[in-house]
């Protein structure tokens, strides 16, 4: 989505605005109009470390409440040393087009992000220190990336690719986009899923050592090994891989789900 972010002169002062509110006390709240009220929204939001939570709403505008963990530094002086709460760093809040997108450099220490958006709306969040993404209401499609803290999204009609590390995952769909790919993956986090009850899907479920459970009844399926070949200039590459099929009710889109050392809960959504 980045690559759709212009310099506006709303973008400019927005950023302006966002970096200077944050030498005073407390959140601060930013309003972003958007280009075309009413129609779905793109959101980006890739920080570095970041607690991000996107709510859903009934609106056609769209709100974020930014705060940043206070800084440790101190300034010595002749005259004894005097502490630094508030760290430098920018932030960029910038809207084209129904495209939102909020970073920030390197610098800053912890960002806590609420975004209250369009119900209607495709998100890709990222973050890799401490951090933690939270969704919920949300219809589109969500691409969902945390490193080192969990993911959870609930009320969710759409489709969702999570990835975490060292965190669990939970997901709780209202409805799926049986158009689109779905997959979960943490090496070291447990995978829940939430689905409607009437819902029918095809999982395919790569499980190293973790115990796999589930609320609805599942036909496993004879499965054969993969076999990728790839042929290229410096040499032949080949890979097998084999993972487990299981359909409920029936079977349906293709659910991917991979953890090493978690385990995989399936349940009804609201239980």
């Amino acid at each position: 989505m980045r690559t759709y972010i212009n310099k506006a002169a709303l973008a400019a002062v927005l950023a302006l605005f966002a970096t200077q509110a944050f030498a005073q006390a407390g959140p601060q709240v930013i309003n972003i109009p958007l280009s075309r009220p009413g129609e779905p929204i793109e959101l980006d939001i890739s920080i570095l470390s970041a607690r991000i939570e996107v709510i859903g709403e009934d609106r056609e505008d769209a709100t974020f409440e930014v705060a940043v963990e206070e800084g440790a530094r101190k300034i010595i002086t002749p005259s004894g040393t005097q502490s630094l709460k508030n760290a430098a760093f920018s932030l960029e809040v910038q809207e084209k087009d129904n495209r939102i997108s909020v970073d920030t450099d390197w610098r800053a220490k912890k960002v806590n992000v609420v975004a209250r958006v369009p119900r209607q709306a495709n998100l890709e969040l990222s973050t890799v220190n401490n951090g933690e993404i939270i969704v919920s209401n949300i219809t589109g499609k969500l691409v969902l990336e945390n490193v080192n803290g969990p993911i959870t999204a609930s009320n969710i009609n759409g489709s969702v690719i999570a990835e975490a590390v060292n965190q669990d995952i939970s997901v709780s769909f209202a409805s799926l986009d049986t158009s689109q790919a779905m997959s979960f993956s943490s090496v070291n986090g447990d995978l829940k899923l939430g689905l409607p009850a009437s819902a029918g899907v095809e999982l395919h479920i790569d499980s190293q050592e973790g115990e796999i459970y589930s609320d609805y009844e599942v036909e496993v399926q004879p499965s054969e090994p993969e076999v990728i070949r790839e042929d290229g200039p410096g040499g032949v590459e080949v890979k097998v891989k084999n993972v487990i099929v299981a359909t409920i009710n029936g079977g349906g889109p293709i659910v991917r789900l991979k953890t090493l050392n978690g385990n995989i809960e399936i349940t009804k959504s609201g239980s």
